[in-house]
């Protein structure tokens, strides 16, 4: 159930008002302003109507009426967080001013009702400049909801031009594979897209145009493989026996990359000015029938979650380095999210792979979710247990028969244990205890704590 409370005046103060520093006054309704009774206004005369019948206000169906996607409101510090009080009207003369500035801070809520409660003023906000194109992929053209134009026409027009003639007999010709989906999705990503011009197209050959994008594929895959290393990874294996010692194994070709690496270049890439440093939380308020003010918490994105804000307050008491007793950078959270999954790469054969990989939670998930952004990291490519294990220990355990299931489910859960004690290296715990200096986008050093949100995987050996 969410946690629902009233905001109108006199009612009392909450746990979560107190949390989030929300003042109910400020969220009453505002009396919309009017003229006066003194004031005179130039009305326009009332239209003529002969025919004496009533006028209909036309309005568009509800299917056509698009509520286009708006972004947050600006952290600006509004009336309720400033208390300015002065003891002479008289703009020219100020005899006392009481100014009362809380650190907590709260937006103005959207068209949707939705605002931001922050427990301290953020230094940097993502969500202050959101361009349209990142809210909505296709803006349409705002229309006079009164006029009856605006209704788009879905009758079909009895005359084609001739490009529509002529993607019709390309459709019909030639393979039996373009199905009417595949030429709308060739029209719509293709034909219609902004960046495609026919005069590139000149000698253009489908074969050798795919030989050079294989080419290119490749160095690029080259190009994500750097910075990777290559390491043996050990596991222990016991015997059985009390009186027999347990035997250590070694898997060769455990690929991976540091982590302090991975976070220190995801800080620095072209996603870090999307990047949300300072935890809020956000509300949504209704007015209800009787004229009440009812405020919801909404939980959207990890960086307004509850674990999220506990963590962050946790690492502004976090202790600072021996070297630098002094240090004033701001202290943020990275917010870590990994994955694991084993993956085959064949249909007909045992080809596979088993990735880890990284997100970071200061994203908003709707860009973590777009393939094009690149937010994913590649951590590390666990490598699967070699045949020749199995050889040794058939003529070395000497309950194979009929422990064999069981010891291989020992093997690779201790393989993922040994991978992870890899991963979580001695600068790794470092930068946990006492962050990692990081110069941001925007040339400003901040200290980094990296925090493990959530670990999705999957265990082959059950």
């Amino acid at each position: 159930m969410p946690e629902v409370y009233t905001g109108h005046p006199g009612s009392e103060s909450s746990e979560m008002d107190q949390m989030a520093g929300i003042n109910p006054a400020p969220l009453s309704p505002i009396p919309t302003s009017g003229p006066g009774p003194s004031m005179d206004l130039d009305l326009p005369a009332k239209s003529e109507n002969p025919s004496r019948r009533p006028q209909r206000t036309h309005r568009l169906p509800a299917r056509y009426r698009n509520h286009l996607p708006e972004s947050a409101p600006a952290t600006s510090i509004g009336t309720e967080n400033l208390n300015v009080g002065t003891t002479d009207d008289r703009p020219s003369v100020v005899r006392r001013v009481h100014l009362i500035v809380r650190d907590s801070i709260q937006t103005m809520a959207n068209t949707f009702g939705l605002f931001r409660a922050y427990q301290h003023c953020p230094t940097y906000d993502p969500d202050s400049t959101v361009p349209s194109d990142d809210l909505a992929h296709v803006v349409p053209e705002t229309s006079t909801e009164g006029s009856i134009d605006a209704i788009p026409d879905t009758s079909t027009s009895s005359s084609t031009n001739i490009a529509t003639e002529l993607l019709l007999n390309w459709q019909n010709s030639g393979s039996e594979l373009k199905s009417h989906a595949e030429v709308n999705r060739l029209v719509e990503e293709v034909l219609r897209h902004p960046d495609f011009t026919v005069e590139v197209l000149n000698g253009f050959e489908a074969g050798r145009e795919n030989r050079k994008q294989d080419k290119e594929d490749e160095k690029s895959a080259g190009l994500q493989f750097e910075g990777f290393q290559e390491t043996t990874v050990k596991i222990e294996v016991p015997s059985g026996d009390k009186n027999v010692p347990s035997r250590i194994f070694e898997i060769p070709g455990l690929q991976f990359r540091k982590l302090t690496t991975l976070i220190q270049s995801a800080f620095t890439s072209p996603l870090a000015p999307k990047f949300h440093f300072s935890p809020f939380r956000l509300f949504h308020q209704t007015t209800s029938s009787d004229e009440e003010v009812v405020t919801e918490r909404v939980y959207s994105e990890l960086y307004n979650s509850k674990a999220f804000i506990k963590e962050h307050n946790k690492v502004q008491r976090a202790p600072l380095p021996p070297d630098e007793p002094d240090c004033r950078r701001e202290k943020v959270v990275a917010s870590l999210m990994f994955w694991s999954d084993s993956t085959h790469l064949a249909q007909f054969r045992m080809a596979k792979i088993w990735p880890i990989y990284m997100y970071l939670g200061n994203l908003s998930k709707y860009t973590r979710g777009e393939p094009s952004s690149k937010a994913g990291q590649h951590v590390a490519y666990i490598p699967s247990l070699p045949d020749s294990l199995q050889d040794v220990l058939a003529s070395w355990h000497p309950k194979w028969k009929t422990q064999k299931k069981h010891l291989l489910t020992h093997c690779r859960r201790e393989l993922m244990h040994a991978i992870w004690r890899i991963l979580l290296d001695d600068d790794f715990l470092h930068a946990y205890t006492y962050g990692i200096v990081i110069k941001c986008h925007n040339g400003v050093e901040r200290r980094v704590y990296p925090r493990i949100f959530t670990y999705s995987a999957d265990y082959p050996e059950k």
